[in-house]
């Protein structure tokens, strides 16, 4: 992870989540396994899913946040959108449901998005947000990721 010029890195992905991982694939590997040895060719696709999955997780849908002059991609999808810095009034962790929520305030008068990622979810927990991230899982602690979006939003060189 390359960092900036303030230090900050410009890409913060998600760990991998091993525990849930391994043991899916374990099974699935045990099923592939079995249905080969019983003659069923479609064995071959089973051993293959974790593989495929593993790729896929490692590469083009690993969630991660995206830092620019701009704004912040939390890239989930090929077609996640940027939220400016210039729209962010207020940032802070929160705890709900016992995760780490980064969670952010618009500015007054900032037109919505359709869908402010984790909004309903800190409405529902009696939280005054507009949108928010999961940060419990990423490879930076939710300290740091807070830090880098302070950063950008004071405008730090």
């Amino acid at each position: 992870m390359s960092a900036d010029a303030r230090g900050a890195p410009p890409v913060v992905n998600a760990r991998f989540p091993w525990g849930l991982f391994l043991p899916l694939a374990g099974v699935t590997e045990l099923g592939g396994l079995l249905l080969l040895l019983s003659g069923r060719s479609i064995g071959w696709a089973a051993i293959a899913a974790p593989l495929v999955g593993f790729f896929a997780m490692r590469g083009p849908v690993r969630p991660r946040f995206e830092f620019s002059n701009d704004g912040v991609i939390f890239r989930r999808s090929g077609k996640s959108p940027l939220l400016p810095w210039d729209e962010i009034a207020a940032v802070a962790l929160v705890k709900a449901s016992g995760r780490t929520v980064l969670a952010y305030r618009l500015k007054p008068g900032v037109a919505v998005m359709k869908r402010h990622p984790g909004a309903g979810f800190l409405r529902a927990k009696g939280l005054d947000f507009d949108g928010g991230y999961f940060v419990d899982q990423m490879t930076a602690s939710p300290e740091e990721i807070l830090q880098i979006f302070e950063w950008h939003l004071a405008g730090l060189p």
